[in-house]
């Protein structure tokens, strides 16, 4: 197992050109989830031809990525970055996208670039939790490949030696661990075959996007134990893990969004109750 797909030494301009898994899964989530939205963007018959649907794929991918990478170094800042050459904080092939900032970053632009071309938020954010979701599934390999954001040691079935020199073999020193990515990556799959069946139901706009935060938050929640890299806020002097807190008010502003949009209900008939 190792990080890059090839490794190939260019002699004449003195580097190596190692092209990572985790760029390419990522690449494969962007490629997929761009359909996703062609598709989307149709069916919902949201008044955006197909460039503009595909800028906005492209803004929620990098806008996703900002967040995401912002949200890593300022957790990490202390403990890792402020002793490494300042290029490290743009090293995002090296792993560290901390995924509740990535969905913090799309949902912030999403509501600016919906306000730009008068489109409906809950809509788009339908589309963009099914394309969240793929990303997440596809980019757990990523870390997997990467040897990180694995947990602690086990003689379970599913454990797994990481090779030395991986971040996971600094703790684990050459015993099996939990593989916490791949099970969340799992979890992401179902998650997206359930919005996936759902998205032609007759909810209300938003009602794929508030699922989404509720799925996730409860996923994450639940594999947080089996984490290793948990990060913390700081609180009255107590330690609170950042997952546990995110994950709250994630799924409390779905589950505010959800009662106080009555989202269950089609329009029509929310409409003849008024």
């Amino acid at each position: 197992m190792y990080p890059y797909i090839f490794s190939l030494e260019i002699p004449w301009f003195g580097f190596t050109l190692e092209p990572r898994f985790y760029g390419l899964f990522y690449a494969v989530a962007v490629l997929i989830g761009s359909q996703i939205v062609l598709a989307e963007i149709v069916r919902r018959r949201i008044n955006l031809d197909e460039e503009e649907a595909m800028n906005m794929t492209m803004l929620i991918f990098f806008a996703g990525l900002v967040g995401g990478r912002t949200y890593e170094v300022i957790f990490e800042w202390s403990n890792y970055y402020r002793f490494q050459p300042f290029w490290k904080v743009l090293a995002i092939w090296e792993g560290g996208l901390a995924i509740h900032g990535g969905i913090l970053g799309g949902i912030i632009s999403l509501y600016f670039y919906c306000r730009i071309k008068n489109i409906s938020l809950a809509a788009v954010l339908d589309i963009g939790a099914l394309c969240m979701i793929l990303g997440q599934a596809l980019g757990r390999w990523g870390n997997f490949t990467n040897g990180e954001a694995a947990g602690p040691v086990t003689d379970f079935w599913t454990g797994i030696v990481f090779p030395a020199g991986t971040a996971v073999d600094r703790y684990a020193q050459g015993a099996a661990v939990h593989p916490t990515m791949i099970y969340e990556s799992l979890g992401n799959f179902l998650i997206l075959a359930l919005l996936w069946k759902l998205r032609k139901r007759n909810y209300r706009p938003g009602m794929l996007g508030a699922l989404y935060l509720l799925c996730y938050s409860a996923l994450r929640s639940l594999l947080t134990p089996l984490r290793m890299d948990n990060q913390y806020f700081i609180i009255a002097d107590n330690q609170v893990l950042a997952a546990y807190a995110i994950s709250v008010l994630l799924a409390g502003a779905g589950l505010f969004w959800i009662f106080q949009q009555k989202l269950w209900l089609p329009d029509e008939l929310l409409n003849s109750k008024a």
